[in-house]
């Protein structure tokens, strides 16, 4: 009690003779070890999911090329976080954000499991970002407020007064920044939040409350704060790597920088110069701009010189594939950090050393995690059926396109809202953003449909004049020019050169959409020798496809658009579909016409009917192609490989073999999780799942070219 007592007088200025004051605590000398481990854009893969590998994630670690991996998972994820925690003694996890959206966990729960599941992994820190918002500021403060028991950051955000009616308590739940004091290592650590997506973080009609501030005042203003009182400065940040960099150059006394966004890995990690931007060549040295309180001017800077120095810049990847860690070994001994050191700036990077771990199927699952998230799982299942099957992909579909333009998904979405019933218009355009994942070969589950399209968008139709449809494409074309020359947009029903070199009449933006096209020339006009059979010869006329020719824009005729309701409020910056005044939102999902698109194909291997050819036993599948195989349920041999006995059929139809297997392999799953080996196989053999996957083969559509799967370059990219 006297202690108490004492330390109160201290802090009052009270303490008189006698007064036992306690002496600060002493300052760490001589080399100090931090580890920092990231993650970030999670979006809702709390649940492990199977991901088709490119290149760049099987470089990283993650498997084969090509092959398809069971991948992700926060139990997983906190098993490698636990775990690396444990060896060392100063650690901190850090989470960049975009934990919301993008599985069907957050369609139905709209976040509540996944700020859980990073309390359940013990996050020091989150940051919010863009689609933390998708529900609206209110729900995000809802969930924060009920579930968050950890620091939530973001200093580059204003928000609205909690105290106003109907506003969102954020305001007085994040904060700028917060100070761990690790072993007597005190680390500072700046959450900055997403800027380039603040037109699109929401869903209408749900507001935000939110007014993004200046990235390197508000940057350079914590550090100021900080530094006289930490020892290291760590920014956590969802600008992107083109924001990071700059907010960089643009400051002096960062030491680190954990970025997001842009779902890439950084491997190694970047090394890039603060204070760097700004050159003074009469004084010859560098400096930061800074506004200038003390000038009456609008807008007046001030310059504040500074030495450069490198700062390590991260990222650790997305959809919880990895989980990144960082070591930095620390020191404020100048004669370690040789010259320029400037002790202001307390403890230094001295070296680092950066490790990516794969979240695959080998690592296991926290308990901790997972019985967190076991209500939601049991939960999803009485909601929705998504273990419920839609089609079978063969090989797949991918949502990139190796050329930059159309990608075979991109064709397959935007034509599944161009032929929609009811809706059938001219032409269809969604942003190719919005397709967040690929269809992975095998069975297509309404699952799967969730994580291609976790947006709960709608398909809006409005009409558009030729000149409204080139401005369109010209602003398709701006924005994919500033983005490495890859198509922002995928579209049905129409075909254009993107010009990505080419200037807009004004001069002032690259990108500019070129021998535009709408809909089939009436009366039609074949061309099987290309664009030379269609009149004019004009680059892009014929679609090599159907084998006819396309009719140019018109600039004063109408057309009629299929669009979704996010991009036809302005989302993404469409403008010109914004400002229109024609628009009718048809309430019609565009998860839903994608599902609904599939499951009016044909099954693999069907006729121009769309019938199956007829067998009694596998030899008689030979004529309908390689790897076919007669399906009858009287026949079929049950077992880890499904066969076909030699008693003949009497409905036998052929289906594709690899469908049978594949969808056979699913229905086991079913049963993986039983406790004992009998009680497996007495599961099993209940569900007789080769003779359950041979009948649904028969009905199964089948994800291929004749459901529109393929990249007809109908969106071609030129300029790059």
């Amino acid at each position: 009690m006297a202690r108490a007592l004492a330390a109160c007088a201290v802090a009052l200025g009270l303490c008189a003779a006698g007064c036992e004051e306690e002496a600060p605590p002493a300052r760490l000398v001589g080399q100090v070890h931090l580890t920092l481990l990231h993650t970030s854009d999670i979006h809702s893969r709390l649940f492990p999911y199977n991901l088709q590998l490119g290149q760049v994630d099987a470089g990283l670690g993650l498997g084969a090329a090509a092959s398809i991996a069971n991948v992700g998972g926060a139990a997983r994820m906190s098993h490698l976080l636990g775990r690396e925690r444990a060896r060392s003694s100063r650690a901190l996890h850090l989470d960049g954000g975009d934990c919301f959206q993008g599985a069907p966990i957050f369609n139905f729960y709209s976040g509540e499991a996944e700020i859980r599941a990073l309390g359940a992994m013990g996050v020091d820190a989150m940051i919010v970002a863009n689609h933390e918002f998708d529900r609206g500021a209110l729900n995000l403060g809802i969930q924060l407020q009920q579930n968050a028991g950890f620091p939530v950051l973001a200093a580059n955000y204003q928000l609205e007064d909690p105290a106003q009616p109907g506003a969102s308590p954020l305001g007085a739940i994040l904060q700028p920044f917060t100070v761990f004091d690790l072993e007597g290592l005190k680390v500072g650590v700046v959450g900055m939040g997403n800027l380039s997506s603040l037109t699109s973080i929401f869903e209408a009609p749900n507001r935000l409350g939110v007014t993004p501030l200046n990235t390197t005042e508000v940057a350079q203003f914590y550090v100021d704060l900080l530094r006289p009182t930490v020892d290291v400065i760590v920014f956590v940040t969802h600008l992107g790597l083109d924001g990071d960099e700059r907010m960089i150059e643009t400051t002096t006394g960062i030491d680190v920088v954990l970025g997001g966004h842009n779902h890439i890995v950084l491997q190694p990690p970047k090394r890039v110069r603060d204070c760097s931007r700004y050159y003074d060549e009469e004084e010859q040295r560098h400096y930061i701009l800074l506004n200038d309180e003390r000038s009456p001017g609008e807008g007046a800077k001030r310059r504040r010189y500074c030495a450069p120095r490198d700062v390590l810049l991260a990222h650790s990847g997305a959809f919880a594939k990895f989980v990144g860690r960082l070591d930095l070994v620390l020191s404020r001994d100048a004669s370690e950090l040789g010259g320029g050191y400037d002790p202001l700036n307390g403890f230094e990077v001295l070296s680092d050393r950066y490790e990516l771990f794969p979240v695959t199927e080998g690592v296991p699952a926290d308990p901790i995690v997972a019985s967190a998230l076991e209500p939601y799982a049991q939960g999803l299942d009485a909601l929705a059926n998504l273990d419920l099957l839609v089609g079978y992909a063969p090989g797949g579909s991918r949502r990139a396109s190796a050329s930059g333009g159309d990608s075979p998904l991109g064709n397959l979405v935007a034509g599944a809202m161009w032929l929609r019933l009811g809706i059938q218009t001219d032409f269809a355009l969604t942003n190719t953003t919005g397709i967040r994942a690929d269809l992975v070969p095998g069975p297509v589950t309404v699952e799967q449909m969730f994580n291609v399209f976790p947006f709960d968008n709608s398909i809006s139709k409005m009409q558009l004049s030729g000149l409204e449809v080139q401005e369109l494409f010209d602003f398709v074309a701006r924005r994919s020019s500033g983005r490495g020359c890859v198509s922002q947009a995928q579209i049905a029903g129409a075909r254009a050169v993107i010009d990505c070199a080419a200037r807009s009449a004004d001069g002032a933006a690259s990108g500019v959409a070129t021998h535009v096209y709408i809909g089939a020339r009436q009366p039609a006009i074949a061309c099987p020798n290309g664009d030379a059979d269609c009149p004019g010869g004009e680059v892009g006329s014929c679609d090599v496809e159907a084998r006819r020719c396309w009719q140019p824009l018109d600039p004063i005729a109408t057309y009629e658009l299929a669009t979704s309701s996010y991009l036809a409020q302005g989302g993404s910056g469409f403008r010109v579909l914004q400002r229109n005044t024609t628009q009718l939102d048809t309430q019609v999902q565009q998860r839903d016409a994608l599902i609904d698109a599939i499951r009016a194909g044909s099954p693999c291997g069907a006729g121009e009917r769309g019938e199956l050819a007829s067998c009694r036993r596998d030899a008689d599948c030979a004529g309908v192609g390689e790897g076919f195989v007669c399906a009858c349920p009287e026949s079929v041999v049950e077992g880890r490989a499904c066969k076909t006995g030699e008693a003949p059929c009497s409905r036998g139809a052929c289906v594709l073999a690899r469908c049978r297997d594949d969808v056979a392999a699913y229905q086991r799953d079913v049963c993986a999780e039983a406790p004992t080996d009998w009680v497996r196989e007495q599961c099993e053999s209940a569900l007789a799942p080769c003779s359950a996957a041979g009948e649904q083969c028969k009905y199964l559509a089948c994800v291929d070219r004749r459901l529109g799967n393929f990249s007809d370059n109908r969106l071609r990219m030129v300029g790059q």
